[in-house]
């Protein structure tokens, strides 16, 4: 079955079954359910080659995850970031191109270009785990590339982004420790490069200082959000007697409160202890991790529908900006005594003002 059976049968032009198969708003609702239906009665798939030579798409999204390859699967926010978006693009028949690299070598950079960018063999990019000028960004930024970033951009405000409000969430997160009377709050950082570790501290920053608090940078510490990191910083910031730590990311505080559970300090009595993510994994840990919860996987979703949003509606460089809800989900680990919460199955998003 060609698009002339298709159209015969629907009792409307070829042109106008091209303009339904290829996503163009200028269809009535229905004419385009009408083709819809001949579609699926004939099981009718299109020739992807002479579908992008038509539309000038090639109705695949990049998912540029600037990581080793081995470090994304060991990461527990990755694969869900990458479950959310392929759920995106199914939903809008789109295809997703996994791009694992790091982007501090310029070569690298140099190939992922030519490779892919350059040779228009993607329609638009979601940028995962952005760093403080990352060189990728001005690239995209100078060929006029349709990208989103999951993360705000500190620099640039202008650049679509998806992300939650890291700064206010920590904050929260830091004060709700200083209301169980804690004052020696340490953290323990990600990266001191990348852009949500930034807003965090920020937050945490912030948190102190409106208790009157000044920060101890004997009480901070900067890791690279694994578990084994989060482990080695506690063990470090040990001797410096903190009652309580708000960890940038989740495995990280897996590994403080192993840390803690070895030199034989009990959580949340000798040191409290909050995380962020959300992930399934803090509802087994002894005690229950109490963290930040933001759902990874909406992330995902909403990054690829931004990108949807700025290549159907030629909305370029910017425009797109997108918070999701982020909330405290308190377990036993930051001295809260209620039933353990499970981790929340979705949540909402805004376009920023």
């Amino acid at each position: 079955m060609n698009l002339e059976d298709i159209a015969r049968r629907a009792g409307v032009s070829r042109s106008t079954v091209s303009r339904v198969v290829n996503g163009d708003a200028r269809v009535s609702d229905e004419v385009r359910r009408r083709v819809q239906a001949v579609i699926r009665e004939h099981g009718y798939h299109p020739n992807a080659a002479a579908r992008s030579l038509a539309s000038r798409r090639t109705r695949i999204f990049g998912l540029l995850i600037p990581r080793a390859v081995g470090s994304v699967f060991s990461d527990p926010f990755f694969p869900r970031l990458i479950e959310g978006a392929v759920g995106a693009c199914n939903e809008a028949d789109h295809n997703l191109m996994l791009l694992m690299d790091t982007t501090e070598d310029q070569r690298n950079i140099e190939r992922l270009y030519q490779r892919v960018i350059r040779g228009r063999h993607l329609d638009g990019i979601v940028i995962a785990s952005s760093v403080v000028d990352d060189p990728v960004v001005a690239r995209l930024c100078e060929d006029d590339f349709p990208f989103v970033l999951v993360g705000r951009h500190p620099h640039h405000p202008e650049i679509s982004f998806v992300d939650v409000n890291n700064r206010e969430a920590a904050r929260q997160a830091v004060a709700h420790l200083l209301q169980h009377g804690r004052r020696r709050i340490a953290t323990i950082c990600g990266p001191a490069n990348v852009i949500p570790a930034i807003d965090r501290y920020g937050g945490y920053v912030s948190a102190l200082l409106d208790a009157g608090l000044m920060p101890d940078q004997n009480l901070v510490r900067h890791s690279d959000f694994t578990s084994s990191g989060g482990y080695r910083a506690m063990r470090s910031l040990l001797p410096h007697h903190p009652d309580a730590v708000f960890c940038a990311n989740d495995p990280m505080a897996f590994g403080a409160l192993r840390a803690l559970h070895e030199t034989g300090l009990r959580t949340p009595e000798d040191v409290a202890v909050i995380g962020f993510d959300g992930l399934e994994e803090g509802e087994s840990t002894t005690p229950p991790l109490s963290t930040v919860f933001q759902d990874t996987r909406a992330l995902g979703r909403e990054a690829v529908r931004a990108l949807l949003d700025i290549t159907q509606r030629s909305r370029k460089g910017g425009g797109v900006r997108r918070l999701l809800t982020a909330r405290l989900l308190l377990r036993r680990s930051c001295g809260c005594a209620q039933q353990p919460q499970k981790s929340p199955g979705g949540t909402s998003s805004r376009d920023s003002p």
